[in-house]
């Protein structure tokens, strides 16, 4: 993969993470409304353990794709 293309893809990983994040903070404070209301929260539970696992595939994906590029320039540049 060269260097445009990886940092095309870290970029959109960083984009899709912080999207994420965003819809995570919403889902958490429409959980804590239907609590406070007294609503059913079932629903809810189920879309945060889902972005939850969404969110660990994405940085395990921005991990392995920005590490590596990291490791391979601290190794260029030792040498």
């Amino acid at each position: 993969m060269s260097h445009v293309s990886r940092s095309a893809r870290i970029e959109g990983l960083i984009d899709e993470l912080i999207a994420l994040y965003l819809a995570q903070a919403a889902d958490l404070r429409e959980y804590a409304q239907a609590v406070v209301a007294g609503e059913g929260t079932v629903h809810l539970e189920r879309t945060l353990r889902h972005r939850e696992l969404q969110r660990t595939d994405l940085y395990r994906q921005f991990e392995e794709t920005a590490l590596h590029v990291s490791q391979a320039s601290d190794l260029a540049d030792r040498a």
